[in-house]
């Protein structure tokens, strides 16, 4: 399938007249219903504003706005481009005029899923937005070659399920550093890279039960603070140990090329439950059991 067969003509809105991107996605579902996408018009109106911000992905200059519901009928899409720049949200710094609205019924999240990395790989070419927010009415917009070129691949990849990167230790980081981290970000694990962005290993809470329990427990029934040895045989406080003492050092990584189903083999024979996602050797994002999980059979 190639993209520009998820876009029928009547599903673009060239200009879009919204000065909000609630209003946009709004006016992009009565496409949608007026095409005979949705087989519950007044369910999917109700579900736009419990989406937004919820779900939509900023991709250079457009805003992905995606549902998995049963009420739609078929994996379609509708794009509309504003006159003026949109808010993501109130408050919000991020703003683009071109919209998209995604949607797919549960059974079809593979598509759904390979639907959407197609469009923000799409996006991400500078001369296709170009050409997009310089159109001026919905024939300019189908006709346009790259959106004809594009084919959905045939399997999802790593990439299409992954977190891009977001956090990651140095080498001499602490413990304690590590800890607050993933308790403010609430993350399970955390690559340790070099300078170039190499892992080096992972830290999760494996090691810091290891390392900080024991301290936590002495504190508690004791009131002392229960010290831990370093390689170099210094005593100090445990949350001072720097990670590269302590993290996990067997650490496998995947590309983000690999298809989806080989990892998930992986994942379950060898009980893995995290891989560091690389590209050319650097760390680029991470891939855990629950986002598979999450992409595939969340609503």
């Amino acid at each position: 399938m190639k993209l520009i067969e998820l876009l029928e003509r009547d599903r673009v809105i060239v200009p879009l007249h919204a000065t909000t991107l609630a209003d946009a996605a709004m006016d992009l579902t009565e496409t949608l219903i007026a095409t005979g996408a949705i087989s519950d018009p007044e369910g999917f109106r109700e579900l736009v504003p419990e989406a937004i911000p919820r779900d939509v992905v900023t991709v250079g200059q457009a805003f992905l706005v995606h549902y998995r519901t049963e009420i739609a009928k078929k994996l379609a899409a509708a794009l509309g481009v504003a006159e003026e720049p949109l808010r993501r949200e109130e408050g919000s710094d991020k703003e683009a005029r071109m919209v998209i609205l995604l949607v797919a019924p549960p059974a079809e999240s593979s598509a759904h899923l390979r639907a959407l990395s197609s469009f923000a790989r799409a996006l991400s070419r500078r001369e296709l937005t170009d050409a997009i927010l310089s159109a001026e009415d919905p024939d300019d917009v189908v006709k346009l070659a790259p959106l004809e070129e594009i084919e959905l691949p045939a399997y999802l990849t790593v990439r299409d399920v992954m977190v891009p990167r977001r956090l990651s230790l140095r080498p001499d980081m602490t413990l304690g550093e590590a800890s607050k981290l993933m308790v403010a970000h609430n993350v399970a694990a955390l690559p340790v890279v070099s300078e170039e962005d190499e892992v080096l290993g992972l830290v999760s809470h494996k090691e810091l039960l290891s390392h900080l329990l024991p301290a936590y427990v002495k504190r508690e029934s004791t009131g002392e603070l229960r010290t831990a040895p370093r390689r170099s045989q210094e005593i100090l406080d445990p949350h001072a140990i720097p990670v590269k003492e302590v993290m996990d050092r067997s650490v496998l990584c995947v590309s983000e090329e690999q298809t989806l189903a080989d990892v998930a083999t992986m994942m379950v024979s060898r009980d893995i439950e995290r891989f560091p996602v690389v590209r050319e050797g650097a760390l680029v994002g991470f891939l855990t059991r629950a986002d598979i999980v999450r992409r595939l059979f969340g609503r």
